[in-house]
């Protein structure tokens, strides 16, 4: 019996999709594994929120922020005084200087490719970015969700090869074929016309909402009824993105910003929409495409990094930087009613591919393989 650490300080469902990797790992480890002894690390803002009540999972509730001074002071202390066997840190932002076994989720290369706020003003934040990134080499293993990000962190950054493995994520059950009946209440919710793209993410540049944008004025000129979801919110590094939202929106009463919207609705809205549209420049993994597959919505997206690898045959490819590509693509599936109904099944067989319970048994045979090295 081993005592293992999970650092889940991202429990909380307003961390987006690194919340839910942890919870989702969690949750299929209590289903797995019985014999080990779990302490699962949250912060204070995660405790209303952590529903484990396994007998050998424990929360340690701690008062330490992500991206802290106390993240690398006073983390170590705390995880010395557990003496775990093994540490997981589900998010790169490790402490430097602790030394007993330990394996770190990197989940993407963003912050390398697309540094915005802080880190592009603090020459401190990006010294500490490179400095982080470099010290998660000596980890015992690194765990990634993608092909692509495992070797854009050989190509870009150096990591040693041997020591990553890919553990690709899933889908929800809650992400499903909804009713008519389910659909038409959560229209009725928001606000929404019949027809509607659906876009769920940060509103930034790179995650290629502008082009998003751009691509529905021009399908719209043929369709007017067409009606444009944004989920999300605005970012501060990104005030222009979200000026071109509100610009839109007053022009448009079908362009529709709901916010944070809970995962019921969520999921839902994807199975409602005529299309997810999702012409990011970069993705370490891409969870919303499974979700939208799962739920039934024929899905657009980016013919890069690890969204090809996601999305298989089952979606249809875009160059990111291309709007009238975009809007070429919605148009087939808007226009094309045989298409859309092969893209809906041939998603909901993609995303049965996929499983949290298939990542977290091989986030499990992980932790086995690093604990026998260390007998």
């Amino acid at each position: 019996m081993a005592n293992i650490g999970i650092d889940a300080r991202i429990w909380r469902a307003q961390t987006g999709g690194l919340g839910r990797y942890a919870r989702n790992l969690v949750r299929e480890l209590v289903d797995l594994d019985r014999e080990n002894q779990y302490t699962v690390v949250i912060a204070k803002e995660d405790e209303p929120e952590f529903d484990v009540t396994a007998p050998n999972f424990r929360p340690l509730v701690v008062d330490i922020p992500h991206y802290s001074y106390a993240e690398q002071l006073d983390l170590p202390k705390v995880l010395n005084k557990e003496r775990f066997d093994l540490i997981h840190f589900t998010h790169f932002n490790h402490p430097l200087f602790y030394r007993r076994p330990f394996v770190v989720t990197v989940h993407d290369l963003i912050l390398h490719l697309f540094p915005s706020g802080k880190q592009t003003k603090s020459p401190i934040r990006k010294y500490a970015y490179r400095w982080l990134m470099n010290d998660t080499k000596r980890a015992d293993r690194i765990l990634v969700p993608s092909l692509a990000t495992k070797q854009d962190l050989i190509t870009m950054l150096g990591f040693p090869g041997d020591k990553i493995v890919v553990t690709a994520e899933g889908s929800e059950n809650k992400f499903r074929i909804h009713s008519e009946a389910e659909i038409k209440a959560v229209k009725k919710k928001f606000g929404l016309p019949d027809k509607y793209l659906i876009f769920v993410s940060r509103w930034e540049h790179y995650k290629g909402l502008p082009a998003v944008i751009e691509a529905y004025k021009q399908v719209k000129r043929e369709i007017p009824e067409l009606g444009l979801v944004i989920c999300g919110r605005p970012v501060d590094q990104s005030p222009d993105v979200a000026e071109m939202v509100r610009s839109n929106q007053a022009a448009d009463p079908h362009v529709i910003t709901p916010g944070f919207v809970s995962d019921d609705d969520l999921a839902a809205l994807y199975s409602g929409a005529s299309a997810y549209v999702h012409p990011s420049w970069y993705e370490g993994f891409g969870i919303m495409i499974l979700e939208a597959f799962a739920a039934g919505a024929p899905v657009v997206t980016s013919n890069v990094s690890s969204l090809p690898e996601v999305v298989g045959d089952a979606g249809l490819l875009v160059d990111p930087h291309d709007h009238n590509d975009i809007a070429e693509k919605i148009r087939q599936i808007l226009t094309d009613p045989q298409l859309a109904k092969t893209l809906r099944q041939k998603g909901l067989a993609r995303a049965k591919d996929f499983s949290w319970k298939k990542m977290a048994e091989e986030t499990l045979a992980v932790y086995e393989s690093v604990l026998r090295s260390r007998i």
